[in-house]
């Protein structure tokens, strides 16, 4: 298994706060209170998405990391909306790049499985990403545990890997402990 690490190869640290309500239950301030308590704990990764709270989420945090962004490891995931397809994928690294104010994603969720569109066209998209250097990991979220191991075995194909999984996990939806 790959340890994820931040830019400056700090390993990330067990527990990745998610900052979903940045910029809607939690207004600015509350965001900012929130972000540094979390550093002062030690937590140096968050995770965000590029439809929370209509982008503001992704705003806010890059705004706060941006100081220390070598030490703090940024997840984001492509678009809910529109799928898993190649022209999808990269418009929401692009508007994300942007909010979060950096030329690198660390890891890059497909936020959910797309049936509609061949794993083959992500996963080519997303290793050519990697490749590149524009995000650093893969992910997949909302993935049920079939899905992804039929996404493994096409990532291998492209020589390249899932290295995080978010499976939906809360007091209503516990399959992931199956």
């Amino acid at each position: 298994m790959t340890q994820l690490t931040t830019l400056d190869g700090t390993p990330v640290s067990g527990l990745c706060f998610g900052a979903m309500q940045f910029g809607g239950t939690a207004d600015e301030a509350a965001s900012r209170a929130l972000y540094d308590a979390c550093r002062a704990a030690g937590i140096n990764w968050f995770d965000t998405a590029h439809a929370y709270t209509g982008g503001t989420s992704e705003r806010l945090l890059g705004g706060f990391a941006s100081p220390e962004r070598e030490a703090v490891l940024i997840a984001t995931k492509a678009s809910y909306d529109g799928g898993a397809g190649r022209a999808n994928i990269l418009r929401s690294l692009d508007d994300s790049r942007a909010r979060l104010g950096t030329d690198v994603i660390d890891l890059l969720y497909l936020h959910r499985w797309d049936d509609a569109t061949p794993l083959e066209e992500s996963f080519e998209t997303l290793a050519e990403l990697r490749r590149a250097g524009a995000i650093r990991a893969i992910g997949v979220s909302n993935y049920a545990a079939w899905q992804v191991m039929k996404a493994q075995a096409v990532a291998a194909a492209f020589d390249t890997r899932i290295d995080a999984i978010q499976p939906m996990y809360n007091l209503v939806k516990r399959q992931a402990e199956v």
